[in-house]
């Protein structure tokens, strides 16, 4: 069988640098302005100016998100995709592109998570040279995004939808019954407090990690195992309590907390210790569709066995191409 790589896309006509910076670097680094800005007014409050920003960040929260993007949004989102694709550059693999044609909905199990899946724009709606039935796709976030003045909204019209066990299965659901995809990340920021500091580790929490199984059984969808390689060296990171020091928090007392808040603390750096990733070259590997019997209600037995089977064919697709993705000396470890 011969699979064929797709070129990474590019954005014609290509922008200049400062843009092409901020269009890549925006997602971390907006919500750092955000925390900053939250942080001063807060501290400034007693101040004129102070007082009115926190009474804006505070107002832009009940903003509804399902509110129309204005057109400059539109197309900053557009372009920050299609530079986010040339930058590392991404490559896409298919192993069966011919299953993807006129199919779907699809649930798409992506990994790993690292500091970001930013291998994942290549599913957002804004997405060019994919095959159409792969970008009609909802992307579960963690729902800590859906907290930021501004940056929640966009998230939102990028495609994002908060993934809280409690408000994301009805959106999920929902997304699938209406014919959209819906892409997660099983392993979700719960990932990010077993990943290795080494890139060439790889670490995926799955083995108990069954809801997006369950989601794919009763709507019936395929699921499609994708593994992303290169992703993620694309952040130096440290994780206070976690990389060092070690033995002031024990460890469950650590996960539990991490598990409260919805994401693992840690400070990430990229290119010259800004915001944007460093330029190491993705290979995205699309595996072929695993076909599910779709059943409203299905036994944990059957759910296991569904999970097993993407847990052995995300294992191969990382064993059969970390070579040729250049990463031939790589390890993936499933916990």
């Amino acid at each position: 069988m011969c699979f064929r790589e797709r070129p990474a896309a590019t954005a014609e006509p290509r922008a200049a640098l400062l843009l092409r910076l901020v269009a890549v670097g925006w997602l971390i680094g907006g919500f750092l302005l955000v925390a900053l800005a939250i942080a001063l007014c807060l501290l400034n409050l007693h101040r004129p100016w102070g007082a009115a920003g926190a009474a804006l960040l505070a107002g832009s929260l009940l903003l509804p998100l399902r509110m129309p993007p204005p057109a400059w949004a539109r197309r900053f989102l557009q372009v920050s995709i299609e530079e986010m694709r040339a930058w590392f550059p991404i490559s896409v693999v298919f192993e069966d592109e011919a299953a993807f044609k006129d199919a779907g909905p699809f649930v798409i199990g992506y990994e790993p998570h690292s500091v970001l899946p930013l291998g994942m724009c290549i599913f957002l709606p804004n997405a060019r040279g994919m095959p159409a039935s792969l970008t009609n796709t909802v992307v579960a976030a963690t729902s800590t995004v859906f907290l930021a003045p501004g940056m929640r909204h966009m998230a939102f019209w990028m495609g994002c939808r908060s993934a809280s066990r409690e408000a994301s299965l009805p959106v999920l659901r929902r997304a699938l019954a209406g014919g959209s995809n819906v892409a997660l990340t099983p392993g979700g920021v719960q990932e990010c407090f077993y990943m290795s500091t080494d890139p060439d580790q790889e670490v995926v929490y799955l083995r108990r990690r069954s809801g997006f199984v369950r989601l794919a059984i009763e709507a019936g969808a395929p699921i499609v195992p994708v593994f992303a390689f290169g992703q993620t060296p694309h952040y130096k990171f440290w994780r206070p309590f976690i990389d060092w020091p070690r033995r002031l928090i024990p460890p469950g007392a650590m996960g539990s907390f991490v598990r409260r808040i919805g994401y693992v603390p840690l400070l990430a750096c990229g290119w010259l210790g800004t915001a944007v990733p460093h330029q190491v070259p993705m290979h995205v590997v699309v595996g072929k569709p695993i076909r599910v019997q779709q059943n409203a209600a299905p036994s944990p037995e059957e759910v296991q066995r569904t999970l097993q089977r993407y847990i052995a064919e995300l294992s191969r697709i990382f064993q059969q191409y970390k070579a040729a993705a250049g990463h031939a000396q790589a390890t993936l470890t499933v916990v």
